[in-house]
C-alpha cells in the first residue's frame, strides 16, 4: 500500500510541474480552504497575494517581490478540475527587460521547476511519507502519454523554453488529466518554485485544495 500510496504521489507531482490548479471535492470544501488560507496558522490574520486569473493559487514560499517572472494572469479550464478527464492550463507573464544583461538564453534553458506537495488526510494527520519533492526541467516537453508542457513566445511561436528578459511575454501551455484511481482523498497542497541554476526564482506560486479520488489508505 505504502508503495501505490508513493505512486500517487508521483502521477500528481506531474500534474503540479505542469503549473496547474487541483480537482476540489465541492464548492463549500473549497470555500472552507480559502477561509483557512486568510488566517495565519497562530491565529493572527495574514496577508497572502491571490495569483491573477481563474484560479486558487497564491504567490509564495518566495514572496512577490522577489519573483523575476512576472505573471500576468493564471488561466484554468475547466474550474474546478475533475478527476479522469482532461483539463487546459495557460500561465502568461514576462521577464521584465530591467533583467537583461543578468539572465541569459543558456540560464533559462536550464531552468527548472520545484514541486513540493504534501497530503492532509480527512482524519486530520499529516503523515511524513505523504510529503514528497519532485524536480522538472522548465522546458516544452512531453512529461507522458496524455501530459504535455509548450512554452509559446511573444509572437505565439512554440519554444522550447522562456524567452529572454525585454523579448515580450511567455505563455507556459499543460494539458493533464488526473487518473482518480491514484488519487487519496484528502487536502493537497502544492508548492511549485521555478528557479535558474543559481537558485534566483523565476516565480513561486502554493495552491491548497480538496481531491477526490478512489485510492483508499488501508
Amino acid at each position: 500500500m505504502r508503495m501505490m500510496r508513493l505512486l500517487s504521489l508521483h502521477s500528481l507531482s506531474i500534474l503540479a510541474a505542469s503549473i496547474l490548479n487541483v480537482p476540489i471535492a465541492s464548492a463549500h470544501e473549497q470555500q472552507v480552504l480559502n477561509l483557512e488560507t486568510a488566517m495565519a496558522e497562530n491565529g493572527a490574520a495574514a496577508i497572502k497575494i491571490g495569483v491573477p486569473g481563474h484560479n486558487d493559487a497564491f504567490y509564495g514560499p518566495v514572496p512577490k517581490k522577489d519573483q523575476i517572472f512576472v505573471i500576468d494572469f493564471l488561466e484554468i479550464a475547466p474550474s474546478p478540475i475533475p478527476v479522469d478527464k482532461v483539463f487546459f492550463v495557460l500561465l502568461r507573464g514576462e521577464i521584465p527587460s530591467s533583467h537583461a544583461g543578468d539572465i541569459t538564453a543558456d540560464q533559462l534553458a536550464a531552468a527548472k521547476l520545484n514541486i513540493t506537495m504534501s497530503l492532509t488526510h480527512p482524519e486530520g494527520d499529516n503523515e511524513n511519507e505523504d510529503k514528497s519533492l519532485y524536480t522538472i526541467p522548465l522546458r516544452t516537453a512531453e512529461l507522458a502519454d496524455e501530459a504535455h508542457l509548450a512554452i509559446r513566445d511573444s509572437q505565439g511561436r512554440h519554444v522550447d523554453s522562456l524567452t529572454a528578459p525585454g523579448t515580450g511575454r511567455n505563455d507556459i501551455l499543460t494539458d493533464y488529466w488526473i487518473p482518480g484511481m491514484f488519487v487519496e482523498t484528502g487536502k493537497y497542497k502544492f508548492e511549485i518554485v521555478a528557479e535558474l541554476e543559481d537558485g534566483r526564482c523565476l516565480f513561486a506560486i502554493w495552491v491548497e485544495q480538496w481531491l477526490e479520488g478512489s485510492l483508499r489508505r488501508w
